[in-house]
């Protein structure tokens, strides 16, 4: 018992310091190897990170000195005596320089006018009107005479006449533009709706451009009686026609206007058209005027928001001290000089360059910071950067996010730059996701430790189960055997304890009657017959494997371990009966094809005398005479595994 449970302690002892040692030794070595390139990949990703944000800045700046560059290049070919031929060469500049939104000068009078901008109309009072001349004494007369026939007779037929006669009599455009427009209404009232029409055409193809009262281009008031006409006379898709296409030279800019003008005859157009959408609800044909309104309207939307941008910085951009600071500096030198400003809610990026001499304006151009972050940046960015785990931001120096590649961005904050000069004056932020664990082992550099690590586990697994497996089976066997032990010890005490108190019995002469004794002898056989027959039925259903007992133990101490399917079975009464004559040694010895077994003794050879010592193992049925030269050792060893298919050999 002892020895068993010696050896399952060995077990346990090899398994945790040659298994689970060097494996939870390798482990940590390879968990802070990887620690260590965690840390090495965040200062590369923070490393190229810092690289990238560089790069984007240079490209950045790069496109801007690119549009300074040539625009230095126009202001020095611009022909003052060529105005036309300025704005043609601005278009060009912001057609190959789509960053240029808008040019502008600081002239002397300190005030900014920009060039070639596309606005939809002016700020309140910055159009110059025209002065009307007077028209001749014998004109004004008809002009009198035809204004009182329209309005305080309402004889339209005369009225027309005299209109006609004061045309006729007079070569200023302005006041036959005037007598077309005063022709054109009188038509109108008296329903020659086509006549009208045509008067009214006459002024758009002669006279668009001249202003009547309040500075409106009087072409832009005939093609809006035009439209009111075609609707007079039912035909609601010429109206449509001739509303869209003045809606769309209003768009367009084919006429100056201040802002109340322009949204005057902006929101007259739209409830025309939507008055003959209304009308005409049912009308299928109409649909593609439907989606040509409602994309006119979102043009519209969009453009206004640009011009109301615009104006703001015409009017406020001279009282940033930035600019402010420039036109009084005397010293200041030729080149480039850019700005952020904040007007309001918007912010303008502002390059501006002193012109050479004798021209003393300042001329500058906005950069579009739209262009930059929907066509500059985000090709860069993709072009740069690699890594899907990479998420970064541009935000203003309001905190709002310009550009972004994602909503939230995920992992910690790597690296936080501005660009160069601070132009535009935005942020450029990196974000890394942190490695995970398993990641960094199957991408680690030192990934053999990984594998070392997955090798030594499975043999930690492996041992742990064997191991398992092998106490299981041990506690399993020392239960059983220790069940089997009590059986048999219960069942070979029984017939002793009988024959040992009938023998004291009859030893003692307490058996008076030879009837008694007679029966007491009976017993004794039979309960001698069952030992023997429970002895045979014992060792004839074994096989045998035998386990190292001890060194030299005493015959009393002897236990005899043997294997019986599964089952470990000691049987120390077995030899009980020689401890009177000597000493018996049992070792097993496991070699590579049999189970060896040594049985010595310290016993001569056996005598005839001494035979009733050695009746538990039979060793009288070897015998072949009086006195056998072979010792009890033998004899023990034969009667146990003789007839159990292994071979016997003395030593002697």
């Amino acid at each position: 018992m002892k020895s068993a449970i010696s050896k399952r302690k060995r077990i346990v002892f090899l398994f945790l310091f040659g298994i689970v040692l060097p494996c939870l030794l390798l482990g940590y070595l390879a968990f802070r190897g990887v620690q260590n390139d965690r840390a090495l990949l965040e200062k590369n990703r923070v490393d190229e990170h810092r690289r990238i944000a560089g790069q984007v800045a240079q490209a950045v700046d790069g496109n801007i000195r690119a549009a300074e560059l040539a625009f230095q290049e126009f202001l020095s070919e611009k022909n003052p005596d060529n105005p036309s031929g300025t704005i043609q060469q601005l278009e060009n500049l912001k057609t190959s320089h789509p960053l240029i939104q808008e040019v502008f000068a600081i002239q002397l009078d300190q005030s900014i006018k920009f060039f070639g901008a596309s606005l939809l109309y002016q700020s309140g009072g910055s159009l110059n009107l025209s002065d009307n001349s007077p028209p001749s004494p014998s004109v004004h007369r008809l002009l009198q005479q035809g204004e009182r026939l329209e309005f305080q007779y309402r004889d339209y037929k005369r009225a027309l006449g005299v209109y006609r006669q004061a045309l006729s009599a007079t070569s200023d455009p302005q006041i036959q533009a005037d007598l077309w427009r005063k022709m054109g209404r009188v038509q109108k009232k008296s329903g020659q709706f086509k006549e009208a029409i045509e008067t009214y055409q006459t002024i758009v193809d002669n006279h668009s451009q001249i202003q009547i009262m309040e500075g409106i281009p009087l072409g832009l008031a005939a093609r809006m009686e035009i439209g009111s006409l075609h609707s007079e006379m039912e035909d609601q898709t010429k109206a449509l026609e001739a509303y869209m296409e003045l809606y769309r030279d209003l768009l367009n800019g084919s006429w100056a206007l201040e802002k109340e003008s322009y949204a005057f005859y902006s929101d007259r157009i739209q409830e025309s058209i939507t008055r003959i959408f209304a009308q005409e609800s049912s009308a299928e044909h109409l649909h593609s005027f439907r989606t040509t309104f409602q994309e006119l309207v979102e043009e519209q939307n969009i453009r206004k928001g640009e011009t109301e941008r615009l104006l703001l910085f015409q009017q406020n951009a001279l009282a940033e001290r930035e600019l402010m600071a420039l036109q009084s500096d005397e010293d200041i030198s030729e080149g480039n000089n850019r700005f952020t400003i904040d007007i309001g809610p918007n912010l303008y990026l502002v390059c501006l360059l002193r012109n050479r001499p004798p021209d003393d304006e300042i001329w500058g151009f906005l950069v579009d910071a739209q262009y930059i972050t929907e066509s500059v940046l985000p090709g860069i960015m993709q072009d740069m950067i690699f890594h899907e785990e990479t998420d970064w931001i541009i935000s203003g120096r309001d905190g709002k996010t310009v550009l972004a590649s994602t909503d939230i961005p995920s992992g910690s904050l790597t690296v936080k730059s501005d660009f160069i000069g601070n132009f535009p004056d935005w942020t450029l932020e990196f974000y890394q996701a942190d490695p995970r664990l398993l990641d960094a082992f199957l991408t680690s550099r030192r990934g053999v430790y990984f594998y070392m690590f997955i090798l030594i586990a499975g043999i930690l697994v492996f041992g742990l189960i064997l191991t398992i497996r092998s106490l299981t089976r041990e506690m399993e066997l020392s239960r059983m055997k220790s069940d089997f032990v009590s059986t048999v010890s219960h069942e070979f005490k029984s017939p002793l304890t009988s024959i040992r108190q009938i023998a004291e019995m009859l030893h003692a002469g307490r058996v008076p009657s030879e009837e008694r004794r007679q029966k007491y002898y009976d017993v004794l056989l039979e309960q001698s017959e069952r030992l023997s027959l429970l002895t045979e039925n014992v060792f004839e259903h074994l096989v045998y494997d035998f386990a190292v007992v001890g060194d030299e133990a005493a015959l009393n101490d002897l236990v005899l371990a043997v294997e019986v399917e599964g089952l470990v079975l000691f049987v120390p009464e077995l030899v009980d009966e020689v401890t009177e004559v000597g000493r018996v040694h049992l070792a097993g010895v496991d070699g590579d094809a049999a189970f060896e077994v040594v049985v010595a003794d310290n016993l001569d050879a056996i005598h005839l005398d001494h035979l009733p010592e050695f009746s538990a193992f039979d060793v009288a049925a070897g015998l072949d005479g009086e006195v056998d030269n072979d010792t009890a050792g033998f004899h023990v060893g034969y009667h146990l595994f003789g007839d159990d298919g292994g071979s016997l050999a003395s030593e002697k």
